[in-house]
């Protein structure tokens, strides 16, 4: 029994050496603080590439949307412009001392002209008037389903008295007057300043023009709709054939422009709402991105250059 005892304890020493005890293998906790580090160091690449692709889709997205929605706006607008109609005048006569002069018009001269949206309806039947920010248009354009009513019988906006309409856009916008501020009051009652929006004003010219001359505001609100929040700002330009213009009044110069040039400027539509209530804009919003489209006058009469005698 004693031998036995003995050979078992010199099973445990190894040559040259004490008894040697085991040990289970293990981290130490040096290194469990290295790998939570690479964990972490790792994780976070996968959130920033992870984020970096997400915000580019979101861009993507955004732009896809834009180009959409300023497709569709510069599409109406083309159809409208070239609705108009207009007739050349070709003679003026003018009284003077009981004798009668007929004058020629110059189509290419300018004549004088005070140009004011807000009343230009209560005189004008055709041709188009407009400034940099806001036009409008007298057009032909038949009703959808022929439902006409006499001029007596006018109570809405909806109504058509015949073919002729009167289409305008504008900015509705607080920090203006007349219509444009009352649709952005309409629109966004809770907001201090800014644009809101494009606005488009469409309607009968008998009532439209009967409206304004009589000063009543809500048919021309009725008329009024507001086209997309995701414009901030429109800019307006009239070709007369050798330069751009800033402005257009087609009984001054009796005769339309060759073409007019429209740029629309689109914020996204997350700005857009923010941009009503909030007191500074986020400095991570996608920027905003300009549209442009030169639109042909169709029944404008052709440029003709002036030669030398």
């Amino acid at each position: 029994m004693i031998d036995r005892l003995h050979r078992g304890r010199m099973a445990t020493r190894g040559p040259g050496h004490g008894l040697q005890h085991s040990s289970r293998a293990g981290f130490t906790l040096l290194e469990l603080m290295i790998a939570v580090g690479l964990t972490g160091l790792l994780m976070t690449a996968l959130y920033s590439a992870m984020k970096i692709y997400f915000d580019l889709q979101l861009d993507s997205h955004e732009e896809i949307e834009r180009q959409q929605v300023a497709r569709a706006l510069l599409r109406q607008i083309t159809r409208d412009i070239q609705s108009v109609v207009f007739v050349k005048q070709t003679a003026v006569e003018e009284e003077e001392e009981d004798t009668t002069q007929t004058t020629e018009l110059d189509g290419n001269a300018y004549g004088e002209s005070t140009i004011d949206p807000e009343t230009v309806s209560t005189t004008y039947t055709s041709g188009l008037v407009g400034t940099s920010t806001d036009l409008q248009l007298f057009v032909s354009r038949p009703d959808r389903y022929l439902g006409y009513v006499s001029a007596q019988e006018l109570t809405s906006a909806d109504q058509r008295t015949g073919d002729l309409m009167i289409i305008r856009y504008l900015m509705a916008s607080k920090s203006g007057g007349g219509l444009g501020s009352a649709i952005a009051d309409r629109e966004a009652p809770g907001a201090e300043s800014g644009a809101i929006g494009l606005a488009r004003v469409a309607g009968d010219l008998y009532g439209l023009s009967t409206a304004v001359e009589t000063a009543e505001e809500y048919p021309q609100l009725s008329a009024a709709k507001l086209q997309a929040k995701e414009v901030s700002a429109i800019q307006f330009r009239y070709f007369d054939g050798i330069e751009w213009l800033e402005e257009w009044d087609s009984t001054a110069l009796n005769d339309l422009p060759k073409a007019i040039e429209v740029t629309l400027t689109l914020r996204n539509l997350e700005s857009a709402s923010d941009a009503l209530n909030a007191d500074s804009e986020d400095p991570y919003a996608f920027p905003e991105t300009t549209h442009r489209m030169v639109v042909p006058i169709p029944v404008a009469e052709p440029f003709v250059a002036e030669t030398l005698l």
